[in-house]
């Protein structure tokens, strides 16, 4: 194969993963500004929009971890010279924005009925997004711990490795 075009490939790939690895931080940011407005103005119009702070947090500190998870591998994927399959990037950005947009959403709707939880939208949004993270992220990880493998293994048959 190309070297070439397996480097363009890798390259387009893992810039994808750093641009919506900074989609999430970005989305972090802002629900930390909007706790932080909402701390101090409990009474102006943005506090009045949650429903549930509690929920809004959430969504903040799992931006911050898909965040993490995607520079993460992103990294890891260009130490190694991994071309990651697109359905491994695919997946894990769907999971990684669409999982805590689940909290978002709730913090952001007023529960009609207390005894009706989760909400009608809820179960198959999270299995979804769940679903994808999972199989994005564990995909993920193993295209690494295989690369490394493999990296350790060369160096152990080198000459004087």
């Amino acid at each position: 194969m190309n070297t070439a075009a397996t480097t363009e490939r890798a390259s387009t790939r893992i810039t994808f993963l750093l641009a919506f690895a900074t989609l999430c931080l970005a989305i972090a940011l802002v629900l930390a500004w909007a706790l932080g407005v909402t701390l101090f103005f409990p009474n102006g119009y943005l506090a009045s929009v949650i429903f549930e702070r509690a929920d809004l947090i959430r969504a903040h500190i799992d931006y911050l971890m898909m965040a993490q998870f995607l520079f993460l591998f992103a990294l890891l994927f260009r130490q190694y010279s991994i071309v990651p399959p697109w359905w491994i990037v695919g997946a894990s950005c769907f999971g990684a924005f669409f999982n805590p947009l689940a909290f978002v959403l709730r913090a952001l709707h007023p529960k009609i009925d207390p005894a009706s939880i989760p909400e009608p939208h809820f179960p198959f949004h999270a299995g979804l997004s769940f679903s994808l993270t999972t199989i994005g992220f564990l995909g993920a990880a193993a295209l690494a711990v295989r690369a490394a493998w493999l990296s350790r293994t060369k160096h152990d048959e080198a000459p004087g490795g």
